[in-house]
């Protein structure tokens, strides 16, 4: 999520990533971002940057396969951002490493 997000991404913004574990989804109220914020605490890793108001903003998160989202998000395996330069540490999440 960026501050420029204005509206809902087009088919073109969202042919940039095409790994098929990803999800993306259009979240105007930032409800996601305000409970990964809210539960970003331990066991959860600690992001380097991204939030703002309350509201994480540009971060990437992975979760082991099969992690199910019950009451509190799970700690992710990779939890952090900008994502432009947490590229290294987001591959070696999601080659599970």
């Amino acid at each position: 999520m960026l501050a420029t997000d204005l509206g809902a991404p087009t088919s073109l913004v969202l042919q940039r990533l095409k790994d098929v574990r990803a999800r993306q989804f259009w979240d105007p109220r930032h409800t996601l971002a305000k409970r990964l914020s809210a539960d970003a605490h331990a066991p959860q890793p600690k992001q380097h940057c991204c939030e703002q108001k309350g509201v994480l903003w540009d971060l990437a998160a992975v979760y082991p396969p099969g992690e199910l989202w019950t009451g509190q998000i799970p700690p992710a395996a990779f939890f952090d951002g900008p994502v432009v330069k947490v590229n290294a540490g987001l591959e070696a999440a999601l080659a599970g490493r």
